[in-house]
């Protein structure tokens, strides 16, 4: 799966798109933030690692994003971690593009639920749904949502059995039939969706800087923090010794101001 690739899936319609939302808000987007913590963490390790930045940014961004254009960091002399989080709040704005590349899916925060009804089916038992990410765990959550089942969109690649090949056909004939009907109005309109937040991670880390204090506060209400990004890149970079000496070493490098 991916974001532009999504799967599908159908739920039964006595399930509520409400039940659905407020489902992913509890369960889904908290493992979000945790992969947007992660996201910078890899940007800040690619960082450590190379001292020339605007290579780095466009290595990540297919050539997109440089150093130049992550303009409040710049003006405010911030630090690689300020830059890494900009990068990746810019990076994903230049995503809306028709024609932009996507960020390497470690970084490609995106994740969309697509909900469709069959106007043709006269007992409406199916909402129909396009479910893309790059992330599995938050597939996982997903797929744990009351009354999911797996419903592929249909595809020469699908396996058949061939002891029930003939079997296997008719249902993939009827799934093609199934999704061509939903998708249909869809080639003029959007259907409704529910989207992960876009990332603000520039502002999130602005603050945790301004109030250290904080920090705490800032966690329990799922924005990311300078601490929380600093004990990841501290365990990608694998340094030993105590994790107090390792993520005050981790915490200068990446907080030292760049003229």
């Amino acid at each position: 799966m991916t974001y532009s690739q999504p799967r599908g899936y159908r739920l039964s319609t006595d399930t509520s798109l409400t039940s659905v939302s407020r489902a992913l808000e509890r369960f889904g987007w908290p493992l979000w933030q945790v992969e947007i913590r992660r996201a910078v963490a890899a940007v800040c390790v690619e960082l450590l690692a190379d001292d020339d930045r605007d290579t780095v940014f466009r290595k990540l961004s297919h050539g997109q994003v440089g150093d130049d254009d992550l303009v409040v960091s710049a003006a405010n002399r911030r630090g690689l971690l300020h830059r890494a989080a900009e990068f990746l709040d810019v990076g994903h704005g230049i995503m809306h593009r028709p024609s932009a590349l996507p960020l390497p899916p470690r970084l490609d925060l995106r994740c969309r639920a697509q909900f469709m009804d069959d106007r043709d089916d006269p007992e409406r038992r199916y909402t129909y749904v396009l479910f893309g990410t790059e992330h599995e765990r938050l597939e996982e959550v997903f797929l744990q949502l009351r009354g999911i089942e797996a419903y592929p969109l249909a595809s020469g690649d699908d396996p058949v059995d061939d002891d029930d090949a003939a079997g296997a056909g008719a249902e993939l004939a009827e799934r093609a039939a199934v999704w061509d009907r939903v998708l249909a109005p869809y080639a003029r309109f959007s259907p409704l969706s529910i989207s992960a937040p876009e990332p603000q991670v520039t502002f999130d880390v602005a603050e945790s800087l301004h109030w250290p204090d904080r920090e705490d506060e800032f966690a329990a209400q799922g924005k990311t923090t300078v601490t929380q990004v600093v004990a990841e890149v501290a365990r990608r970079l694998g340094d030993t010794g105590s994790s107090t000496e390792a993520d005050a070493d981790v915490r200068a490098r990446l907080l030292a101001p760049i003229g």
